[in-house]
């Protein structure tokens, strides 16, 4: 069934939608007609069985019927990415992460990054709203401001800090124990990786460097990768 995430209050008996992109893909994608069932979500852990009532040009009213509550994970789960210099990449490790169920995702400008910005952040949000639905996750992720190497050092996170790197590392995250309620920092460097000092900072706040394989892997596919180990346990 078709899930929809909408900014608005979703506790009553009906819900009017208004907004001009989901009334497209209502009205002209999926062909909604009176009696057409989906799923209204607020990404706040509310999921509603909506049924069309009416529809015209402008809005669409919804019956709102059963509806589910769905208590937050106990488990923080972090995604620090270096900010990538090719736009198509950030953008593919932010939808897979959001569909994987990273619950914070902290953009990182560190020593080798060559953008310092994020470009546009609007286009990332939409990104993550669309794999929200895809994945029919309850919870919207949050996507932070950009962080300087130098603030998440002075004011690092609490739980594990997991990093990668081809050239040196302190485990295998294959073989990585956790509970259910560890919170986990997981920080991906950008191309051609972190620094040796970098490394090195991992050690000193407390953090653990981790190898995948024995081969090097683009930051993209490491991040995937990596995510999927830790988060599909």
């Amino acid at each position: 069934m078709q899930h929809f995430l909408v900014d608005q209050d979703i506790s009553g008996e009906h819900a009017v939608i208004s907004d001009e992109e989901m009334l497209h893909q209502m009205k002209n994608v999926l062909r909604f007609v009176k009696g057409d069932e989906c799923v209204l979500m607020d990404g706040k852990g509310s999921k509603v069985q909506a049924v069309v009532e009416n529809i015209d040009k402008k809005t669409i009213i919804m019956n709102l019927a059963s509806r589910e509550q769905i208590d937050p994970s106990n488990r923080r789960a972090a995604l620090y990415v270096a900010v990538s210099k090719k736009p198509a990449t950030f953008e593919l490790i932010i939808q897979k992460a959001t569909e994987l169920g990273i619950t914070d995702i902290i953009p990182l400008v560190t020593e080798r990054c060559q953008v310092r910005e994020i470009r546009n952040q609007k286009r990332l949000l939409h990104i993550i709203k669309e794999a929200t639905e895809q994945s029919e996750r309850a919870f919207l992720p949050e996507l932070h401001e950009v962080l300087k190497w130098s603030d998440f050092l002075k004011n690092k996170p609490g739980g594990k800090i997991l990093t990668g790197d081809a050239r040196m590392h302190d485990l295998k995250l294959g073989g990585l124990k956790l509970s259910d309620l560890d919170d986990i920092n997981l920080v991906i460097g950008p191309e051609g990786g972190l620094t040796d000092k970098e490394l090195s900072d991992i050690h000193e706040i407390g953090g653990e460097i981790f190898i995948l394989r024995d081969t090097v892997l683009r930051m993209e596919t490491a991040a995937i990768a990596a995510m999927s180990i830790i988060l599909c346990r």
